[in-house]
């Protein structure tokens, strides 16, 4: 029988906000973790880092190093990260040679060499570095067993979380009694990603702890280890403060008032739209056009561009007379450029909603999904990014514009277009029109949920001054196709 409370396990947090949330609010107290992967993988980095931020903390931590790199040449390799602390040095972190010690002896030493040092400290951390290297320490298999065993026991006995670092491959993971033992098992590596390489990180096991399971991603800088959190729905991950989502009822301007017309009002807010048409049809026009009238009325806006750089946008906009320096320096219009060829799915998205946090941003454009679609290693994950972007963004109460290219010079493209609509709220379509033999653009809205809007082509004018939206195009058939004829004369 229960008693109806609920036991929550205290967490050891590693210093990263986004692995602490893949770990289901970090490591458990007084738990042994393995800590697995191939060279380079960057193991020993996230144990010092996460050792360093414990220091930050208060707490002690023991780094016991056995046959890998030396310690001073391990130091002089961790100066260069943002999170080492040389006054931490030797006083909340202490670094000792365990595998001289221990080289030669039973198993029954080697433990009571660990607890005397371990006694002696008093960490809350230790850290054994390679731990995969002590089997070569020991004659035979059940010695080494059942060292494993007493030396899990003994740590949690004095108080202290333990990481067992190793380069261990996949098979060692059924085979070895470390990983049988261990209360969790954290895979570092990396993955070919056609000419390129990206570093993984996965959670197979943490007893007590919702994981997240599948693979995430991981960057290495000055920092340290940067994680990713896999592309994940809102929904999944708790985001968005209660309350963001704004009613459908609330209408965010489009900076075009024909625009406005056609979707009778604007946009709804905290939704997401589709702006879809032929190249050099006017999306960044229209894009430029929804950001600056947030920007004017107090609602800070961010443009995240693929393809032109902030400097080429600006310089679009001062084509048409407006200056952004000004909305720019007051923190209402950004820019945020990304290469299309060093896209990484979850880092994008990370990223992305970390900026508008920062920002506040109510108003955002993508320029564009196809640019965007290019850095994407399969059809699959590009539809989870863009489902998973139009999610959290209307989470966060952002309006949200998307634009994409199509094909179709003249004609109507596809509603489905690269296949994402199903994650907009509403599309737009802009097309070209021949006319007398010039083209002429046109405007026409095929999708606005819970919205009564206008179901004509109207006329799309770009000036001097920007985009315009004009009346409908009136006594002609065909329109949807590009190539419109007179409607014929009625009869007399």
């Amino acid at each position: 029988m229960t008693s109806g409370r609920e036991t929550t396990l205290e967490r050891l947090t590693t210093g990263s906000a986004p692995l602490d949330e893949i770990l289901g609010g970090g490591l458990p107290f007084l738990s042994t973790t393995m800590v697995a992967g191939e060279p380079g993988a960057g193991k020993t980095l996230f144990a010092l880092q996460l050792l360093f931020h414990q220091a930050r903390l208060g707490r002690r931590g023991l780094y016991l190093t056995t046959l890998s790199e030396p310690a001073p040449k391990l130091l002089r390799y961790m100066q260069q990260f943002s999170f080492f602390d040389q006054e931490a040095l030797g006083r909340l972190v202490t670094f000792a040679d365990l595998g001289s010690v221990v080289r030669g002896r039973s198993a029954e030493d080697a433990l009571q060499v660990i607890g005397e040092r371990v006694e002696r400290e008093e960490p809350a951390v230790v850290v054994i570095d390679s731990f995969k290297a002590l089997r070569d320490f020991f004659h035979d298999t059940g010695s080494y067993r059942t060292f494993v065993y007493d030396l899990a026991v003994h740590l949690a006995g004095w108080g202290a979380s333990t990481l067992l670092v190793g380069e261990y491959e996949a098979a060692d993971l059924v085979t070895l009694p470390e990983f049988a033992v261990a209360d969790g098992i954290l895979r570092f590596g990396s993955e070919r990603d056609e000419l390129t390489s990206v570093r993984v990180f996965e959670a197979l096991k943490l007893r007590g702890a919702a994981l997240v399971s599948g693979r995430h991603f991981f960057e290495i800088g000055p920092g340290g280890l940067t994680f990713y959190p896999r592309v994940r729905s809102p929904d999944a991950r708790g985001d968005g403060p209660a309350g963001a989502i704004a009613s459908f009822g609330e209408r965010a301007s489009t900076g075009l008032p024909g625009l406005d017309e056609m979707l009778g009002g604007g946009l709804p807010r905290s939704s997401s739209t589709v702006v879809q048409g032929a190249t050099g049809t006017g999306k960044t026009v229209l894009g430029l056009h929804f950001l600056m009238e947030g920007a004017r009325r107090g609602e800070p806006a961010v443009h995240f561009t693929l393809e032109e750089t902030a400097d080429q946008l600006r310089g679009i906009a001062r084509g048409f007379g407006w200056d952004l320096a000004e909305l720019e320096r007051r923190g209402l219009f950004t820019f945020s450029y990304t290469s299309p060829v060093e896209l990484s799915t979850d880092a994008y998205l990370e990223r992305a909603r970390q900026q508008v946090v920062q920002l506040g941003a109510r108003r955002a454009v993508l320029d564009s999904l196809t640019s965007m679609q290019l850095g994407v290693a399969s059809q699959r994950r590009f539809k989870e990014l863009v489902y998973a972007m139009t999610k959290h963004f209307r989470a966060l109460g952002v309006t949200f514009n998307l634009n994409m290219e199509v094909a179709e010079l003249l004609g109507s493209a596809q509603l489905s277009g690269h296949g994402v609509s199903f994650a907009a709220d509403n599309v737009i379509q802009l097309r070209y029109v021949e006319q007398g033999g010039r083209l002429d653009r046109g405007v026409s809205v095929l999708k606005a949920r819970g919205v009564r809007h206008a179901t004509d082509v109207r006329r799309l004018a770009v000036t001097e001054r920007g985009a315009e939206v004009g009346a409908p195009f009136e006594g002609l058939r065909g329109v949807l196709t590009g190539l419109p004829t007179p409607l014929a004369a009625g009869p007399t």
